[in-house]
Order: C-alpha cells, then sequence, then structure tokens
C-alpha cells in the first residue's frame, strides 16, 4: 500500500463519500479479524459485535479528526488500538458479569455456533452501523429546522394533502400561514 492512501480514504470519508465509508468499513473489518484472531476465548458473533462497536467509534473519530497521524502505519496503529481497547472492553465486561452469575464467554456443551453456517440476509453489522449513523446525522439535520418545517416535510413524507398540511398549519402550536402551492413545492 502507498503511502498515504489511509489518509486519502479518511479524507473521502469527511467529504460523506458513500463509497468511502464502505471501503473503510470493510479495511476495518478486515483488520479487524486479524487483530481478534489473538483473542481466543471470543465466539465468532463476539468478534462481528466488536468490529462493528469499533467501526462506530472510528467513524465518529474520523468526522472529527481525532484520528490520530497521516501515514499508513500510524493511521493503521489507531485502528487495530481501537479494535483491541473494544476487545479489552468487551472482555471486561464479561468477567464482571460472569463473576456476578450471568455471563460465560465459553458455550455450553453441544452447543454449536450456527452463525457461520447459515446464510443471513440482513445487511451486516457494518452497514446497519454506517446506516444509523447517516441517520442519526439526518434526524439531527431534521431537528434543527423550525416547527412547522418538520412538521411539513413529515406530513408530506408521510402522503398527508397539501390542503390538510396547510389546515394543521393554520392551527396551535403553529398558527401560520403557508399557501397550498408553497406546501407543494416544499
Amino acid at each position: 500500500m502507498t503511502e498515504g492512501v489511509l489518509d486519502d480514504l479518511l479524507q473521502r470519508c469527511r467529504a460523506e463519500g458513500a463509497e468511502a465509508w464502505e471501503e473503510f468499513a470493510e479495511r476495518v473489518r478486515a483488520r479487524g479479524r486479524t487483530v481478534l484472531a489473538a483473542f481466543e476465548k471470543l465466539r465468532w458473533a463476539d468478534r462481528e459485535d466488536i468490529i462493528a462497536d469499533a467501526l462506530k467509534n472510528l467513524m465518529t473519530a474520523v468526522r472529527d479528526v481525532k484520528v490520530r497521524g497521516r501515514s499508513n502505519a500510524e493511521i493503521d496503529a489507531y485502528v487495530c488500538r481501537s479494535l483491541r481497547n473494544q476487545a479489552l472492553n468487551f472482555l471486561r465486561g464479561h468477567g464482571r458479569r460472569r463473576s456476578a452469575g450471568e455471563s460465560t464467554l465459553e458455550p455450553a456443551d453441544g452447543e454449536t455456533e450456527l452463525c457461520d453456517a447459515v446464510a443471513d440476509d440482513h445487511p451486516s453489522q457494518e452497514e446497519m452501523t454506517i446506516f444509523a449513523d447517516r441517520l442519526a446525522r439526518a434526524d439531527k439535520l431534521l431537528q434543527s429546522w423550525p416547527p412547522e418545517d418538520r412538521y411539513l416535510f413529515l406530513a408530506k413524507l408521510s402522503g398527508v394533502q397539501a390542503q390538510v398540511i396547510r389546515d394543521m398549519l393554520r392551527r396551535p402550536p403553529f398558527t401560520k400561514y403557508v399557501a397550498l402551492a408553497t406546501i407543494d413545492t416544499r
């Protein structure tokens, strides 16, 4: 890998490139498989959860420009450290629950890990993490709008007729006059 490729990828992610986020998620997932191989007691599902949680934290760090380093080695080390820390936190949590008698890391006798054998039609955890992050950002944007605009947008999205929206906006708590043509063009 040439020097600066990961820094370029992070720059593209900050520019909100969907393909860049998918590439980043795939790199984190691949790196996670390697890093988590050292944690022998983790089950497959636990490893997937750890990778998804680490990816969520890394996405925030990328957006907030908190990833230290610009070279490939420095960025890779940051990602690996994040994955290791997430795994250690997971193991500490299980240790606390095990001491309270609530959890074990080892599967019960005869129990097999069916997750590897059964096809899963659901999106991967990485895709779900990316989707949840996008949804949270869309909600944050929507919450920044005035209440009238939020109502109008959500009502139109739900298929409410323009006349019903106009009548609702005229009543409290809104008490705002909006022409039908304006409602249809927003």
